[in-house]
């Protein structure tokens, strides 16, 4: 916790920012990077009536944050797709509520 869905992304693309990323974000939130978990969902975008391939969606799930750390979580996340070269960049962040959250272990 917390989980990234990443759409929007190659394979390729996600294993060259998994770990600085990772690194990037755990400082910021301040928990062990073993902690965040990253998930790439393939996903095709559509616009107009035709494929598009310019836009990154990170969907960030999590218990709920400062202000302060949501914002520059946002920025780390854009400044990643950014520099990857995606023009359009959308973070959602979601808060999960600890009561309603259950991890099970064997």
């Amino acid at each position: 916790m917390p989980q990234i869905t990443v759409k929007g992304l190659t394979d390729q693309q996600m294993k060259e920012i998994s770990t600085p990323l990772v690194q990037k974000l755990a400082e910021a939130i301040g928990c062990p990077e073993d902690w965040l978990i990253l998930e790439r969902c393939p996903s095709v975008f559509y616009a107009q009536g035709r494929q598009v391939s310019d836009l990154a969606i990170f969907e960030v799930s999590w218990f709920d944050r400062p202000d302060e750390v949501r914002e520059q979580v946002a920025e780390i996340i854009r400044d990643t797709a950014q520099a990857l070269q995606y023009p359009l960049v959308q973070v959602i962040f979601t808060t999960l509520y600890q009561e309603r959250f259950y991890e099970f272990e064997m």
